[in-house]
């Protein structure tokens, strides 16, 4: 069905040399776009529940720039807008008419989000020296500390309104035995 009309604005929405994708790219990428493509303002009450997260497809890992939609973020978008589109019509055939619609709002959506570029990849973790590393454990125990206080004085203030309280109603209590 790729070869049909409907399809050349995809095609145009996506670069004709696509980057190189990693399985954590396309995690993201998948539950990204199941969560803006895929939620109950799309549909009807049937996608109240939106777009069950399923397993990276190996199709969609690509360690090199590819060209379609064979592999990579080519498949990778034309299988997700299968899915949310079969769930929003469970009625209509795969390519029905709305399906290319869907396909393309999904890839002008990836190109303009600055996926293409990286976006997507995990950030590199900096590797902290153990100097730093114990300032930022003394910073949390300070901060944890300010917490357990707050508390302690929230405890403080209940405990004293409850034994206020108490006395009022003991006294209350005596007044109308004596009476």
């Amino acid at each position: 069905m790729r070869g049909d009309d409907r399809y050349a604005p995809v095609a145009a929405a996506l670069p004709s040399i696509l980057p190189p994708i990693t399985r954590e790219e396309a995690d993201r990428a998948q539950r990204m776009l199941c969560r803006k493509f895929g939620g109950k303002a799309h549909g009807s009450v049937n996608m109240t529940h939106a777009v069950r997260r399923y397993p990276v497809r190996r199709c969609w890992i690509s360690l090199k720039p590819t060209r379609g939609e064979s592999k990579g973020w080519g498949r990778l978008i034309h299988d997700v807008s299968h899915r949310i589109f079969e769930r929003r019509h469970p009625t209509f055939r795969a390519h029905d008419g709305g399906h290319a619609t869907l396909e393309r709002e999904i890839a002008q959506f990836v190109a303009a989000s600055g996926w293409l570029d990286g976006g997507l990849r995990p950030k590199a973790r900096v590797k902290l020296s153990t100097e730093e590393r114990r300032l930022v454990r003394l910073e949390r125990t300070e901060a944890s500390i300010t917490r357990w206080l707050a508390k302690q004085k929230r405890a403080e203030n209940a405990l004293r309104k409850l034994k206020t309280r108490r006395r009022v109603l003991l006294r209350t209590l005596t007044k109308g035995a004596i009476v």
